[in-house]
């Protein structure tokens, strides 16, 4: 055969010819009396040169992969990537809501429940519970302090406790403070979308990102309105950090706060106080603009056993307690009032 005819010739071909070759090659050494180490020791040349050719092949095959995985992987670290993907991802999602109702599973803060998990209505709260809060009628104001002072001579004995200079060296002017823009310019906020919003502005579809919920609220000619709403998006979590800073008397052994909220009206005046569904744990709510009214309820069975507390935060000043045995409810103040909340895992002794 020609080198001609042979470039001419398929791959299939190819192989059907070498193996015709090879096989009349065995018969012929089977026809000389050549025993299998002979024939052996004949065709390791070309079992060597097939041998290396074939680890050459997975090499090549093993190197392509890596070099895709790798480029790949710094792709997927970029921001640019990240925003496209996800904001694909949330069209995505929304154009999927007519046929598969996916909300539920994306308010929910576990895929997979606990074993045990952690529910006040299974009695987590005994009646044995409620004497921690039954002498608890006031809420003492307190600055200059130490994490012994408010741990140890308030939540750990159930109280409530208001600090007024938790944000001595507070680095944003209260006066200054413009949600719209601060959004606007991180990235991590334009597009995350808040977990349990509650406002008496409609806001249409659902769900809604962040950047659109403050913009369509604060850039409105509405003379009175409210609006709350949890993040829990970790990213949005850590960028909402900034409006209240870690308070100067929590002890470094307290993790971050895992959720925060954002509590913002306009002159509304409304008679009704409005539930939060906080976790359990510690609890920390800074006034960054206004006045806020606060009402703090015990939690059952502990209602006939404890007093109801109602308070008054006012700019500047900041709420701590273990909300393991109250429950959160707040009125706006008049004018405008900005608020922010931090839940952070907390196990009371």
């Amino acid at each position: 055969m020609s080198l001609k005819n042979g470039m001419k010739m398929s791959q299939r071909e190819k192989f059907e010819l070498i193996n015709s070759e090879v096989r009349s090659f065995y018969e012929y050494c089977k026809e000389a009396g050549m025993t299998d180490e002979e024939m052996d020791i004949i065709c390791r040349p070309l079992t060597n040169a097939v041998r290396k050719a074939s680890i050459k092949r997975w090499t090549r095959v093993v190197l392509f992969i890596i070099m895709v995985v790798a480029i790949g992987y710094t792709v997927v670290q970029t921001d640019t990537f990240q925003w496209h993907a996800s904001a694909a991802a949330r069209i995505v999602l929304i154009k999927m809501l007519p046929i598969w109702d996916w909300t539920p599973l994306y308010y929910n803060k576990c895929l997979i429940q606990r074993s045990q998990p952690q529910n006040l209505d299974n009695n987590v709260i005994s009646t044995s519970d409620c004497i921690a809060c039954e002498a608890i009628n006031t809420v003492a104001r307190i600055s200059d302090v130490s994490y012994h002072e408010v741990f140890n001579h308030h939540l750990l004995r159930g109280a409530p406790v208001i600090v007024v200079d938790a944000y001595y060296d507070w680095s944003i002017s209260r006066t200054d403070l413009n949600l719209t823009n601060l959004i606007s310019q991180d990235d991590r906020l334009r597009g995350s979308v808040p977990c349990r919003v509650l406002t008496n502005i409609r806001l249409g579809r659902q769900p809604m990102d962040l950047e659109e919920i403050v913009s369509r609220i604060t850039n409105t000619d509405i003379p009175s309105w409210f609006v709350h709403f949890q993040n829990c998006d970790i990213r949005a979590v850590k960028s909402f950090r900034v409006l209240a800073p870690r308070p100067y008397f929590l002890s470094p052994h307290i993790p971050p706060s895992h959720f925060n909220w954002l509590l913002m009206s306009k002159n509304y005046d409304t008679h009704r106080y409005k539930y939060l569904e906080l976790d359990v744990g510690l609890i920390i709510m800074s006034q960054l603009k206004g006045k806020t009214y606060i009402r703090l309820k015990p939690r059952a069975p502990c209602e006939d056993e404890c007093y109801t507390l109602n308070l008054e935060l006012i700019e500047g000043e900041t709420l701590v307690l273990g909300n393991s045995l109250w429950e959160l409810e707040y009125l706006p103040g008049k004018g405008e009032n900005v608020a922010m909340i931090t839940e952070t895992d907390w196990v009371e002794p």
